[in-house]
């Protein structure tokens, strides 16, 4: 996979009046969390917008939207730059997620819906069958927004969801081999919820993200 701005395939579909920004914005999120556009990789507006095939308006009004988002961060007299990994974030953003997603999970059990619960077992699927790893990323962040979502706490799923994309910064590093142990631990998760275990959900949670925080850990 190529990484910096010549990694991005220029935009070949036009987007409605007023969307040309928010698209450019979402598709350089996605570029950032696969590693395409690396932390301190300079995001030049202008050769941003020439590798796009697009002007350089909406290009900026991304930039400005991931700055306020914190992906991004804008250097005097230098531009735009991704920011770069932080052990103290690291730290506090897993802290966060045991509490949260413990919350959210035991939730889950107790509110899910059948429909809530096809879903998960949907992206469980995907999952088992996925052998690409910035896709399994993807999907690990999407199984943890669906089951927060089965807790009826748009809150608290909305959290739960930022905190999942900002896993997905860090978790771009932990090697391919942690992806079984994982499914397993989702699978687990699911039958807790599906059997409307709240306590057990809670706990398998909270083991969930220790677990995730070692091997985040113990890779280069």
């Amino acid at each position: 996979m190529s990484s910096g701005i010549t990694g991005l395939a220029p935009l070949r579909r036009r987007q409605p009046a007023g969307r040309t920004a928010p698209h450019v914005r979402d598709l350089l999120e996605e570029a950032i969390l696969q590693g395409v556009l690396p932390p301190g990789a300079h995001l030049n507006a202008d050769g941003l917008a020439k590798q796009l095939g697009i002007s350089h308006v909406p290009v900026r009004e991304a930039l400005r939207a991931l700055g306020v988002d914190g992906w991004i961060e804008f250097r005097p007299h230098h531009g735009a730059f991704v920011r770069g990994r932080s052990e103290q974030e690291l730290a506090d953003l897993f802290e966060s997620r045991a509490l949260l997603e413990a919350q959210a999970a035991t939730l889950a059990a107790e509110r899910r819906t059948g429909e809530q619960l096809a879903i998960l077992d949907d992206v469980l699927a995907r999952q088992r069958r996925c052998t690409d790893p910035v896709e399994l990323a993807r999907i690990n962040a999407e199984f943890h927004s669906a089951l927060a979502g089965c807790s009826q706490n748009d809150l608290l799923a909305g959290f739960v969801r930022t905190l999942s994309m900002r896993a997905r910064f860090y978790f771009a590093t932990v090697p391919a081999r942690r992806q079984d142990v994982s499914r397993r631990q989702h699978e687990a998760l699911v039958d807790a919820v599906r059997r409307r275990d709240g306590v057990t959900a809670g706990r398998l949670a909270r083991e969930h993200v220790a677990a995730t925080r070692l091997a985040r850990a113990e890779s280069p």
